[in-house]
């Protein structure tokens, strides 16, 4: 059965409340229990207050309580967790290339990989092209344990983190099931939560390294304060201080790992079932898992980060916690669900090493061939591009180059010539130049592929040169005085791709609409413009008919004229609809296209155009069907 990526988008953000209504309910009880300590260890209490908090069925024991003292240590405690999380926020607020610097990972490029590693970039680059989402970028941990994650707000910002250990031990097969399952956590909305998770657990966990810090500073003077007379109370009290501190610091450990159990585990068993729609190869996702019971390291990550990003990986990271309070399945349940007839005997790790460099599988059956799945079927459109732009989509310094080669249009090729020699970096026309033949014998939808897999590559300029870049494409677009479909396309793409790292107010912001009529304006215009992409004006109407009949709206509601920019206006508000609306919206548009039941170029250009535009988690065959 299908994955629903809308539905696990909607339970996503269900668990994102569940993890806000934990992390309240403790800082609650560490605010009570801070309350108390401060106010036995320090002496603010006076001995009938002390017997009376012991007491709570005394007649007088609300009445005489330090209200006032206590209300004013929960404001500072609030004060100081919520600091602490906002500062962590701002910490994590580029993304996912943050949190894989933190784990001490290494951005892989292209142009210096091995063989292995080009392994790699290749699968991401396969499942990225199959799903309908942007390349994203990928790092590599030094670890020899097998793991991997996904981190970032958004599919644009996503980053894909994988061990040195998966490299060595893993074949082609088990890799491409261990990205298919982190892309699925991209596609199924578990990233911004998880990110979300890491600050939260921070506030919580800062109370403890507060008490660590005040028993080591402590340490240091405890015999000079203990020697004065006048000072031996106050002494034991920063001393035991700084122990209860400590003591509510495992406590908050205690409810990070409850918080990360509740809202994580069931997610890696969807995470897993994705993976396999994502290939049709269940073998590679349960060699990998097979794999991490058979490897020496496992799945544990040493960095000491890992502790509280544990929640983002593909397995275990850490071993300190078990059963009820593990962000993941038990290995051998998560084997079960995927292989039944698994006999429970792990590879050794000398055999690993040996099936690691073996051929991959053919692991297609005679009975579905025909559901050939989508990485194979975007590896089969990658090796159709020329090798020439296929390397120079996977370099940073050709990349630009090769999106200046698919603007150029041979009917305005002096005026746009001129444009990239004025404004564009010394050397660009070069480079464009070199392309620009093997590009222009590409089909519209190859020349998206290509900006697609550019994508890691661009976001490797800086703010200064991206904008610089950015307005050199407009300029080329606007050579012939309009602007069509892949140029549209492109120009969006990068802003919402690239553009977007370098206003982080994007990343963050959250979603509105959740009802078709509080953005029908949007919805009709974008139902406008898809409908217009039919073959003729008969065909036209068919498509605005259908749509409107898919999400139950007048079939006599006027059909809007709208233009490529109008269209463009519309977008926020369409990107920034709840799961469920989207799904409405998609839908829509599906109803749309295929109302003449034939795709053609211009339709499967729009689809893929909005699929990665509106975040939508389109499954790896959408566009087979």
């Amino acid at each position: 059965m299908a994955v629903d990526f809308f539905a696990a988008q909607d339970k996503a953000r269900s668990n994102t409340k569940l993890l806000v209504l934990l992390f309240s309910l403790a800082v609650f009880c560490l605010l009570v229990l801070t309350n108390v300590l401060l106010l036995v260890t320090l002496g603010f209490m006076e001995p009938e207050h002390y017997q009376l908090l012991l007491n709570p069925q005394h007649p007088d024991w609300l009445s005489n309580l330090p209200w006032s003292m206590m209300g004013w240590v929960s404001l500072a405690v609030f004060v100081v967790i919520a600091a602490v999380v906002s500062i962590k926020q701002v910490e994590l607020s580029q993304g996912g290339q943050v949190v894989a610097k933190a784990l001490g990972g290494s951005r892989l490029d292209h142009a210096v990989a091995d063989a292995k590693q080009r392994q790699l970039l290749n699968v991401v680059e396969e499942m990225a092209i199959a799903s309908g989402v942007p390349v994203p970028p990928v790092y590599l941990l030094p670890e020899s344990s097998i793991n991997a994650f996904a981190a970032g707000y958004s599919p644009a910002d996503a980053v894909i983190g994988i061990t040195q250990g998966s490299l060595n031990l893993l074949n082609r097969d088990q890799l491409q099931g261990v990205i298919a399952h982190e892309f699925s956590h991209i596609l199924n909305g578990d990233m911004r939560m998880n990110i979300r998770l890491i600050a939260l657990l921070h506030g919580i966990e800062f109370i403890g390294h507060a008490g660590y810090f005040l028993l080591r500073s402590g340490s240091r003077r405890t015999a000079v304060v203990l020697s004065s007379s006048k000072s031996k109370d106050n002494g034991g009290g920063i001393l035991g201080l700084a122990l209860g501190l400590m003591v509510l610091g495992y406590l908050g450990t205690f409810f990070g790992s409850l918080i990360k159990a509740a809202v994580s585990r069931q997610r890696e068993f969807l995470a897993d079932a994705s993976a396999v729609q994502f290939t049709r190869n269940p073998t590679g996702i349960a060699g990998a898992l097979k794999a991490i019971g058979g490897a020496h390291s496992g799945s544990k990550v040493k960095n000491p980060n890992a502790d509280e990003m544990s929640h983002l990986f593909f397995g275990e990271a850490i071993s300190r916690w078990s059963g009820l309070f593990a962000t993941h399945p038990p290995l051998k349940e998560r084997i079960k669900r995927i292989d039944p007839s698994w006999a429970g005997i792990f590879p050794t790790e000398a055999e690993l090493m040996r099936q690691s460099t073996a051929p991959s599988s053919e692991h297609q059956s005679t009975t579905n061939q025909h559901q050939q799945a989508g990485a194979d079927i975007a590896a089969t459109l990658l090796a159709a591009l020329p090798p020439l732009l296929l390397h120079s989509s996977r370099h940073a310094a050709s990349a630009p180059a090769l999106c200046c080669a698919c603007l150029v249009q041979p009917e305005h090729l002096a005026k746009q010539w001129n444009l990239i020699k004025s404004q564009g970096q010394a050397g660009l026309l070069q480079d464009v130049d070199k392309l620009y033949d093997e590009v222009s014998k590409l089909a519209p939808r190859q020349k998206l592929q290509l900006v697609q897999l550019a994508i890691p590559g661009l976001k490797q300029l800086s703010k200064q040169q991206f904008e610089d870049f950015q307005q050199l494409c407009q300029a080329l677009s606007q050579a012939d005085g309009e602007e069509d479909l892949l140029e549209w396309t492109l120009l969006n793409w990068l802003q919402h791709c690239v553009g977007s790292q370098f206003d982080s107010m994007l990343l963050h912001k959250q979603d509105k609409a959740s009802d078709l009529s509080a953005i029908k304006p949007a919805v009709l215009a974008l139902l406008a413009v898809c409908a217009i992409q039919a073959e003729h004006q008969e065909l036209q109407q068919q498509a605005w008919q259908a749509g409107l009949d898919k999400v139950g709206m007048d079939a006599n509601t006027t059909k809007p004229v709208v233009s490529f920019e109008q269209l463009k206006q519309h977008l926020p508000e369409l990107m920034h609809s709840t799961p469920q609306l989207k799904k409405q919206i998609w839908l829509m548009l599906k109803a749309a296209v295929r109302a003449d039941e034939l795709l053609n170029e211009q339709e499967d250009m729009l689809l893929r155009a909005l699929a990665l535009l509106l975040e939508v988690p389109v499954s790896p065959d959408e566009f087979t069907h």
